[in-house]
């Protein structure tokens, strides 16, 4: 008993694709990721573009931010920062710029930015 005129089923299969995309995409970034590391280089190039693979830190905030904000209110950042801006406070944990039990609540790991340019 259809009543979508096929919408429904056709943005089931849009997202079945994109999922099944994104774990592609994951894969090959992966893939790049241990190329790059084999190859000691930041730069891969295919046939038309240049692949560049920047390996950088972030910080990983806790799932739970309730003491991660009652402690910055507390150490009176909070006007700084009262609505909890992300990048702003994370450069501020990379720089050493906010008290350590702050940080401490927090978790730095390595990512990687990809960018595609023309050779």
């Amino acid at each position: 008993m259809s009543n979508d005129n096929g919408l429904v089923d056709e943005f089931e299969k849009l997202e079945n694709q994109k999922k099944e995309i994104e774990q592609k995409e994951d894969e090959l970034k992966k893939r790049l990721i241990e190329l790059t590391k084999e190859k000691n280089t930041e730069v891969l190039f295919g046939m038309h573009k240049k692949c560049f693979i920047k390996e950088y830190e972030k910080v990983v905030y806790p799932e739970d931010k309730d003491l991660l904000i009652r402690m910055i209110k507390e150490k009176g950042l909070y006007e700084d920062l009262s609505h909890l801006n992300y990048p702003r406070l994370s450069s501020k944990i990379m720089k050493n710029e906010v008290d350590k039990e702050i940080a401490d609540l927090t978790k730095k790991e390595k990512a990687f930015r990809f960018s595609l340019k023309d050779i």
